[in-house]
């Protein structure tokens, strides 16, 4: 059975923010940009190469293989995530695995007939398709799903222990562990940002960065409570 790791990392606040359209669209951008340089600087070669659809405000990342461990989705999800909050903005982030196929050939005929780079003309209008699916995304949307509201990143329990124990994680809710994805410093995490070119920051001014996002938005306490209590800060 197909099991490739998945993250699905997606823009917390996106929807809320919209009508101020740059105030959203900065920390997507910065989302896009830092899958891009880690794609396409850090795992290039055809054994770790990524696979990144987007889906709205989010994106799910593929892995190419099966990986016993889940410590490199783990890290690239943290440098994501490090990134997008150095870029003023926050992410929310979950990891499972599964499967990931091309699915054009299953569409209907009209539509795989007219079909141009994944663009299908309907009248007047267009349509744009999805070419893939598989349980690597439905797998990784339903422990987002599952999680409680904050920026955090979710694994589910019973994949803690492929997980390196200098992550540290904390059991929670719906049978989730929850990574702390802005405190403490890993060698694999520095080095994605480092060779990717990712945005930089040191411990101390990732929590200033965060508490600043905080002071600044308009945000509902239990999501402040949950956030700030699994990245082990105080506001």
């Amino acid at each position: 059975m197909d099991k490739r790791w998945s993250i699905y990392i997606d823009i917390e606040g996106f929807g809320a923010r919209y009508d101020q359209t740059m105030a959203a669209l900065l920390p997507l951008n910065a989302l896009m940009e830092g899958i891009y340089l880690v794609g396409s600087k850090k795992y290039d070669d055809d054994v770790n190469r990524l696979f990144a659809h987007q889906f709205g405000d989010g994106f799910v990342i593929v892995s190419c293989f099966e990986e016993e461990k889940l410590d490199r989705a783990t890290s690239i999800a943290i440098a994501l995530m490090r990134h997008v909050l150095a870029s003023g903005g926050l992410a929310k982030a979950s990891i499972s695995e599964g499967g990931f196929s091309d699915i054009k050939s299953c569409n209907p005929k009209p539509v795989t007939d007219n079909e141009h780079d994944g663009i299908v003309s309907i009248g007047g209008g267009l349509m744009t398709i999805i070419p893939v699916m598989g349980t690597a995304l439905i797998n990784a949307v339903s422990v987002d799903k599952r999680s409680p509201s904050g920026s955090l990143l979710t694994i589910d329990s019973t994949n803690k222990d492929r997980i390196s124990f200098n992550f540290q994680s904390n059991g929670i809710e719906n049978n989730l562990h929850s990574i702390n994805w802005l405190i403490g410093e890993h060698d694999l995490v520095n080095e994605i940002l480092a060779e990717s070119g990712l945005k930089i920051q040191p411990e101390e001014e990732r929590v200033k960065t965060l508490k600043k996002y905080i002071k600044d938005n308009k945000l509902k306490p239990n999501w402040i409570r949950t956030t700030c209590f699994e990245q082990n800060i105080s506001i």
